[in-house]
Parts: C-alpha cells; sequence; structure tokens
C-alpha cells in the first residue's frame, strides 16, 4: 500500500496542478489511443495561453477557460505518464462542482519500496481511487484530500502524509496538501463544475 498512497499522493498533484496551471459522466476509463494526443495537445495549448497571458505585464482583462475531463485524461497520459514513477495503465478524471477525483489502474514493479514485506503487498497491478475539494479564489488554491482507496480499501491520512514527505517532496518541495497554495502564471480563480473546470487568468 505504500507505493500506491505514494502514487496517489503524486497524481493527485498532477491532477490538481493540470487544473491549477497548467469531470462525473460514466465512461470507461481512459487507457490511450490515437485520439489522444490531439486532445492532450489541446490542453497544451491552453496552458501555454496562460503562460503567455502572465508574461504579459500590460494585460489588464481576465479570461476564462475551460478544461474538460477528457483533456485531463489525455495530458496525463500523453504528457505526464513518464514522470509518474509508476505505470499508469489507465485513469478516468473525475469533476463534480468544487471536487476532484482520479480513478487509476497502476501497475507497481516488486523492489520499488525498498520494504521485502511491503513489496509483496504491493506489487502488481492495483485500482487507486482518490478525491479531495479543489478551490481557487483571488490567485490561492486549497486543495483538501477526502478519501484515498487502493483496491476498495482505504488508505489512513497519516501514512499519505509520510509517504508524500519521502516521495514527493523530494520532487515538489513546495507541496503540502493541507496548505494554500498561489495559483501560478497570474491564475485568478478555478471554478470545478460538472466535468469540467473554468480556469479565470
Amino acid at each position: 500500500m505504500k507505493k500506491a498512497a505514494i502514487t496517489i499522493g503524486l497524481l493527485l498533484i498532477v491532477l490538481a496542478a493540470i487544473v491549477v496551471l497548467k469531470t462525473y459522466p460514466v465512461r470507461s476509463a481512459y487507457t490511450g489511443s490515437q485520439g489522444a494526443e490531439p486532445i492532450a495537445a489541446g490542453l497544451e495549448s491552453k496552458i501555454n495561453a496562460i503562460k503567455k497571458a502572465d508574461a504579459d505585464k500590460k494585460r489588464r482583462e481576465t479570461t476564462p477557460v475551460e478544461i474538460t475531463e477528457a483533456e485531463l485524461e489525455s495530458y496525463v497520459m500523453v504528457y505526464l505518464r513518464k514522470d509518474i514513477p509508476v505505470q499508469i495503465e489507465s485513469v478516468r478524471a473525475q469533476l463534480t462542482p468544487g471536487s476532484i477525483a482520479a480513478d487509476t489502474r497502476l501497475t507497481l514493479p516488486a523492489g520499488t519500496t525498498g520494504n521485502a514485506l511491503v513489496d509483496a503487498l504491493v506489487s502488481g497491478t492495483h485500482n487507486i481511487f482518490v478525491s479531495g475539494k479543489l478551490v481557487g479564489a483571488k490567485g490561492v488554491g486549497k486543495f483538501d484530500l477526502q478519501s484515498v482507496s487502493v483496491d476498495g480499501i482505504p488508505v489512513p491520512g497519516i501514512l499519505i502524509d509520510s509517504l508524500i514527505k519521502k516521495y514527493a517532496k523530494p520532487k515538489y518541495p513546495d507541496v503540502d496538501l493541507k496548505q494554500p497554495f498561489d495559483l501560478p502564471w497570474g491564475i485568478e480563480a478555478i471554478d470545478i463544475g460538472q466535468g469540467k473546470a473554468t480556469v479565470t487568468y
């Protein structure tokens, strides 16, 4: 459960970050296809537009942009998959008013935790579900982790905290799921609705 919780924390950070920077209709989890690249590229284009607007010091107006579940899923599988330290088999993003969730299927290789007993428990393919509240207003965001489960079994918050500290902090030293954070690139607000998030920058 150790490595699974690590991945949960990282994937949560990734999904939250996609909405910050850079849905709950029922459908099958995204596993990747030839059609994913254009969808992921669409989100990449939106991210670049946000960055460009932030670099324009004379800009005064604000602009809303919508990000869909399909864009999140495609972006993770096309652009971010290589940066997540386990193999992602599939991912389904779920956006509901005020909330973001990820339903993923991950394969964890043996020997990844450094503990033979833990490795025996967590190696293999697992279904991971993470959900939380994400709000952003006046240039400040806040993510509140609500639930994490591995193969339907709840993961204690204290374990997630220790794993994020050990595995996520070295790569993302400012990560703290309990603290508000400045929204990057001049983003003013994030409003998560049904199946989409609206980012105002």
